[in-house]
C-alpha cells in the first residue's frame, strides 16, 4: 500500500483484500456481502463510499457497465470485452492495443492522457451457445 495520505481503515484494506481475491468484475452488492462476512455491522454505503474513495485514489479501477458499477484490483493496463447479454466482463490483455491508443491520445491537443482502456462489446460465448 503505496499512498501515505491515505487512512487505511479496517473496512478500507477487507475492501483491497476482497476484491485481490474475486476472480473478476464485482458490483458493490457483491462487495458488500463478501465483505460482511468478516464485517458483520459494515453498511452498504460505507462499502460504497470505500470504494468510491479507493477508485478516485487509484487503488481500484471502476469500470460501468449498463449503469452498473463494477470494481477491480487489476490495475495493469488491459481492455475488457463486455457481453450484451448477460452483462459478463472479461479482462483483455493486448500491449499493442494499449500502445495504438496511446499513440492516438498523443494527437488530442490540450489534455494530457494519462491511461487509455477500450471497451469491446458484444455476445459472449456461453449466450452464443443459448441462441
Amino acid at each position: 500500500m503505496k499512498h501515505s495520505d491515505i487512512k487505511y481503515t479496517n473496512q478500507r484494506i477487507e475492501i483491497l483484500d476482497f476484491l485481490r481475491e474475486f476472480d473478476g468484475h464485482p458490483t458493490v452488492d457483491d462487495v458488500y456481502e463478501g465483505v460482511r462476512q468478516k464485517l458483520t455491522r459494515i453498511s452498504k454505503a460505507t462499502v460504497y463510499n470505500n470504494l468510491k474513495f479507493l477508485a478516485e485514489k487509484g487503488l481500484i479501477k471502476e469500470v460501468n457497465v449498463k449503469g452498473v458499477s463494477r470494481f477491480e484490483s487489476n490495475l495493469i493496463p488491459h481492455h475488457h470485452t463486455i457481453c450484451l447479454e448477460c452483462g459478463e466482463i472479461q479482462d483483455y490483455e493486448s500491449e499493442k492495443l494499449s500502445e495504438y491508443a496511446m499513440s492516438i491520445a498523443k494527437e488530442i491537443d490540450d489534455f494530457k492522457i494519462e491511461s487509455a482502456d477500450t471497451n469491446f462489446y458484444g455476445i459472449c460465448k456461453k449466450c452464443m451457445e443459448m441462441e
